[in-house]
Parts: C-alpha cells; structure tokens; sequence
C-alpha cells in the first residue's frame, strides 16, 4: 500500500477518537505509534510496512469491539512498548524508502527583483528566489541573519542594523535600483511594540516602528508590490491590555477591543495607496510538512491596475470534496527521510529527559504514568488548557506542528519520535523547506531562533508564484 494511503488511513483511525474522554485523539495517535515501534524492532520492517501492519492491527481490534477494546489493547500496547529496547530503531534505514523532499527551482523568461526587509532566516525570500526572483538586497538587525546569509548567499548585499538607520535612498542603492523598478518588497516587520501599558492611546498611532519604516520604504521605494507577513496573533491583539479581571466587568475602549492592534496595522497600509487584501495561509495546505499558520498581507501598486493574488492549495489534510484533487499533506517521515548531517541539537535537561522514556510518538505529558504526572509537571499540573507542548514526542505519520524556538523546554518540546532529543538543526531545515546544502554558521540555539521564526520556504515559493504569474504576469522559460 502506498505511503500516501497509508497516512490517510492513519489519521482516519485517529479522528475517531476526537472529543472521546479517557482516550483522546493523542492517546490513539500513541497508540498507533507504539504498534510501529514495536513492529519495526520485532520484525526488521521498515517504517511504511510497519504503518501498514499497525493499521491492520488496530482496524481489526476496532472492528471486534469498538472504543472499548481499542483502549484495553492500548493499555496492553503501551506496556510492551516500555519494555522495548529502543534502541534498535534506526531512523535512516527504516525511512529510506521514502523520498526526501526537495523544493524546485522555477526559471522565468524576465529578470524579476526583490528587496528584502527584516531578512531573518531568509525562508520567505528564499522562496521568492525559487520562483526566478532575484534578491538585490537583504536587511536585518540580527548578526545571525547577517553571518548565515553571507555563508550561504555571499553575493547578496546585506545592511545590517537598524532599519531605521538606513534611508530608503540607501537601501535602493544597495539593490542598484532606482524608485520604482523593484518588482517586490518583503519582510515580516516585529509588531510586538504595541504597548501593553496603554501609555499611548491614539488609534492613528501603530506604535510599532519596524512597521513605521516597513511602510516608509514601500511608499519611497514604490515596488510593484509588497508581501509583508506576521503570526496569527496580531489579528486579536489590543492595543491597550485590559486585565483579566476587568474584562466583561465594563465596556471595553476601542483601543483595548480585539483586534484594535490589527486594525491600526490595515489602516496604516491602506495610507500607502496600494490594494490591500490579507489572508492566513497555512503552509501544510503548499507542501510545507508543518502546520504552521502565517498572516500574510499583499499589497499592489495602483498602477498595475490587478488585484493582490495569492495562491490555492495544493495539499490538504483530507483530499475530499472541493479538496479531492489535492495530495494529502506532508508528514515528520516525509520530511526527514535520508538526513545524513545533523548539523547539532541543544540536548534535553536531566531533570525532563528521565520522564520522555514514558512518552511514545504523538504523546506528551498525558502519556506519562498518573503516579508521575505531578513531578514531571510540577507547578504546571494544575494550570489551566491543554498544555500541548509539555513533554511533546512528535509522531512520524502527522506533519510536523509549529516550530517553537526552544525545543527542548518543558513547555515547548518537540522530541524525536525515536530518540529522547529535540530536533536537530538539520532536522529543523528539512521542515522548514531549505536545501540540504544550506550552511549554518551560528550557535546551535541561536539557530532554532532564527530557522524556528523563518517562514516555510513551499510556502514562500507558492505567494511568489502567485504574485509572479496573476499580478506582475511573468511566465515560465
């Protein structure tokens, strides 16, 4: 059975589960995943042949007696995988039969020009430059983004510092371009200096400068068009934080409304004479293997007379319905297949790591035994949600979730499904779409900060192309 069925079947077996108490869509996900650990250190299958006979396993249990037989045998299930000897799995050859994934390059008949703000990693960009863009210059306040650019794209002309230390007039220079050549302007500009104070108050002031200057260089730069992107949670930020215990006590101001932030955000855009239109994309929904959601905001310039473009999905979760034509989205297998250079990883305190041994892929802190549950959590055990991150070991046949930028916390964690370590760096790249021939130049934890922020680079490369084909109307050699 091919893999793609396989995985469907997969999260088929596991969304029956969902909204169940005592056994819920983590614990089955556990559960199936066990029976592949086990299968693949019993019997020497590789990890495709293993999902096929776990399924087959599960199914059939389900069939003879429903929920209830399911948990017994996940109980019986979870006893066996404890006393596995782990380790016996081998992450290269047991995923060897997958294909590694790798992002195409796309030639257009036309030189097309980018000029890159708040360059970070350089994944939105990087998907820019897969779509035939050329970047012409690169900004950023952070060194690291600095060195790793220079290791891997030395050509590339890099302002480091301060936007606001640089004129527009500068940064066209830098890029040998003069007003109104540059075919795209893209950065995720910090939007997090909305003060929670409430010391300023006024709905006509952002308060936050990278995006003051963000809008400076497009109004003087004049692109064609911009892509600016920021998390999903500046869409319910307030501008002024209201206490919890004021909330539904009173009226709320305007500026302490949800979404206030992003309102001022639009507003200041809009003052930039653009066609303005924004959208969440999630990069699971273009091929990334990660379910990662990004605010991304597109901008045209009036003269263009077209309107702001984005692209359809390509993947999806369930390929049914509107969606049936559509590959089913990427997986942590997928995505890790053949890694032969690590690159490195920050390894997981003492003090957690005796707990992850309790943990099988897809599980977190829920898996770990009631009588252990207190110690591993600690203050955290009577907190309020669901605590998803908390001793969290990824599972092969899910993609990946969010990159956090500490890996290896308590609260943060993405361990590998095999091994008791966080993600390497190489690991991280994979996920996140860069080639396997990009360089990292800095600290390992420095790393996870700059590549866990960094937009996924299939979903980079499909806004490009959307931009390149439906707005500046550039075709393929």
């Amino acid at each position: 059975m091919a893999y793609n069925e396989l995985k469907l079947k997969a999260w088929s077996f596991v969304d029956r589960f969902e909204g169940k108490l005592g056994f819920s869509l983590g614990d089955a996900r556990a559960y199936l995943s066990a029976l592949v650990d086990i299968i693949v250190v019993e019997n020497g299958a590789d990890y495709v042949t293993a999902l096929g006979e776990a399924l087959r396993h599960a199914e059939e249990i389900y069939r003879s007696g429903g929920y209830g037989a399911i948990v017994e045998d996940y109980k019986k299930i979870y006893k066996k995988w404890l006393e596995l000897d782990r380790r016996k799995l081998s992450t290269d050859s047991r995923l060897s039969v997958l294909r590694p994934l790798h992002v195409e390059t796309d030639r257009v008949e036309e030189e097309l020009t980018v000029i890159s703000l708040f360059t970070g990693a350089y994944g939105l960009d990087m998907g820019f430059e897969l779509a035939g863009f050329r970047t012409t210059v690169a900004l950023d306040i952070s060194e690291d983004s600095y060195r790793n650019l220079r290791a891997n794209r030395p050509k590339v002309p890099f302002l480091l510092g301060d936007i606001r230390r640089f004129s527009t007039e500068d940064i066209l220079k830098e890029a040998g371009l003069k007003p109104g050549e540059v075919d795209v302007v893209t950065g995720g500009p910090p939007c997090q200096p909305f003060s929670p104070a409430g010391k300023r108050q006024s709905l006509n002031d952002p308060r936050a400068s990278p995006l003051v200057d963000f809008i400076r260089v497009v109004k003087e730069a004049r692109p064609k068009v911009f892509v600016m992107e920021e998390v999903p949670g500046i869409l319910s930020a307030r501008i002024r934080h209201v206490p919890i215990k004021e909330r539904g006590r009173r009226p709320l101001r305007p500026e302490e409304e949800p979404g206030s932030a992003w309102r001022v955000i639009l507003r200041e855009l809009e003052k930039t004479g653009y066609r303005i239109a924004w959208r969440v994309l999630n990069a699971a929904d273009y091929g990334a293997p990660q379910v990662r959601e990004r605010v991304i905001v597109v901008g045209v310039r009036p003269d263009l007379k077209a309107d702001p473009a984005f692209p359809e999905p390509s993947h999806a979760r369930k390929p049914a319905g509107l969606f049936a034509g559509l590959e089913p989205w990427l997986t942590l297998a997928e995505a890790l297949a053949s890694i032969r250079d690590h690159i490195g990883f920050t390894p997981l305190p003492p003090k957690y790591a005796k707990f992850m041994r309790y943990v099988p892929p897809g599980g977190n802190w829920r898996q770990i035994p009631d009588e252990l549950k207190r110690e591993a959590m600690n203050g955290a055990y009577s907190a309020d949600g669901g605590r998803m991150g908390f001793y969290r070991r990824l599972t092969w046949f899910e993609p990946s979730p969010t990159l956090v930028t500490h890996p290896a916390m308590k609260a943060t964690m993405m361990v590998h499904p095999w091994e008791d370590r966080p993600l390497s760096v190489r690991e991280y790249l994979r996920i996140q779409g860069f080639p396997d021939d990009w360089r990292v130049v800095v600290p390992v934890q420095n790393a996870y900060r700059l590549f866990g922020e960094a937009v996924p680079v299939p979903l980079a490369k499909a806004i490009a192309m959307a931009i390149r084909n439906k707005v500046l109307k550039v075709k393929s050699t």
